[in-house]
C-alpha cells in the first residue's frame, strides 16, 4: 500500500558539489525549479522509499539513519528560489553496504514552494521511531 506519492526533484550530496555560480543564479528566477540532477515520482511504502523516473532509487527503511529539513553545506539556500523561504530540502542519508549515501529530495514543488517535504518528513520520523 501507497502511504503517499508525490513528484520529485532529487540529487545526491556529491552531485550538488559541482554546481556553479550558473546554476544558483538560475536558481532564483521565476518558473525556474529548485537545483537538481534527478526527476521523477516518489513513492513510501511501509518498507521504504522508492524513487522511478530518470534514475531509479530504493530506500529501505531499515537503512536511513537520518532525515532532516533544511539548508547544509552542500544543498545551500541559493540553491532554491527566494533563498529557502518557501522550500527546503528534505536530506536523508542512508547506509547503503559499507558506505552511507546522502539524498536530497524536494517533493511537488510549485510557485508557492515544496508542498509535500513536510509531510513526508513527518510520516519518516513517525515510522522510524
Amino acid at each position: 500500500m501507497n502511504l503517499l506519492e508525490a513528484r520529485v526533484l532529487w540529487s545526491y550530496d556529491h552531485e550538488l558539489e559541482s554546481k556553479t555560480g550558473i546554476d544558483n543564479i538560475a536558481a532564483q528566477f521565476l518558473g525556474t525549479p529548485p537545483v537538481h540532477n534527478h526527476t521523477g515520482m516518489l513513492v513510501l511504502t511501509n518498507v521504504g522509499i522508492t524513487i522511478l523516473g530518470d534514475e531509479d532509487l530504493a530506500i529501505p527503511l531499515v537503512e536511513i539513519e537520518e532525515a532532516y529539513v533544511g539548508f547544509d553545506e552542500s544543498y545551500q539556500r541559493k540553491f532554491v528560489k527566494n533563498l529557502g523561504l518557501l522550500c527546503q530540502p528534505l536530506r536523508i542519508v542512508a547506509h547503503h553496504g559499507a558506505s552511507k549515501r546522502t539524498i536530497y529530495l524536494i517533493l511537488d514543488y510549485n510557485y508557492f514552494g515544496c508542498a509535500k517535504n513536510l509531510t513526508l518528513f513527518d510520516m519518516l520520523q513517525e515510522m522510524l521511531a
